[in-house]
């Protein structure tokens, strides 16, 4: 009988050791490849064009020409080291700046589709809202809801008083 129940005691640790670490190992494989498979992809602009359809517009150049009575000088708000910012009213009335990147600003193609591709992603209350781009021959645009100044502060901050700082 002592026998038989060493026999019988050695085959079950057989049997433990190798099916429940074979269970284990096909648990986890199963787990692993559930993950890697049902995971929900990333959602990224596949191409420069995508951008105009789901976060702002590609606008022709004619038309920011025409918003800004040709880049007139009554129009300039400022410069900058890489163009001048104008003002425009679109042909349906809305206020828009105009960034007009300077030939000599050492931005290319690449740099400026990245640029448009970093500002369509971004959305903050604080932040004024890329509405498009311009991209033809050698002009390079940028276009932005146009905010009055001072009314950004006033946006931000909720208030009209002025603060001198003495």
């Amino acid at each position: 009988m002592a026998c038989l129940a060493g026999k019988e005691n050695t085959a079950s640790r057989t049997v433990i050791f190798t099916i429940v670490p074979t269970a284990i190992f096909l648990a986890l494989v199963i787990l692993i490849l559930t993950i890697f498979c049902f995971r929900k992809p990333k959602q990224e602009v596949k191409n420069f064009d995508e951008i105009s359809i789901t976060k702002c517009w590609e606008f022709k150049f004619a038309t920011i020409k025409l918003a800004t009575n040709d880049f007139s000088d009554d129009n300039k708000l400022g410069q900058g080291g890489f163009g001048a910012v104008y003002k425009g009213i679109l042909a349906d009335g809305q206020a828009i700046a105009v960034k007009r990147l300077s030939s000599n600003s050492g931005q290319g193609e690449v740099e400026f589709k990245n640029e448009v591709r970093l500002l369509a992603k971004l959305a903050h209350r604080n932040l004024v809202r890329l509405l498009g781009f311009c991209l033809e021959g050698t002009e390079k645009l940028l276009i932005y809801e146009f905010v009055p100044n001072s009314s950004l502060d006033q946006y931000i901050h909720g208030n009209t008083e002025f603060h001198i700082i003495l």
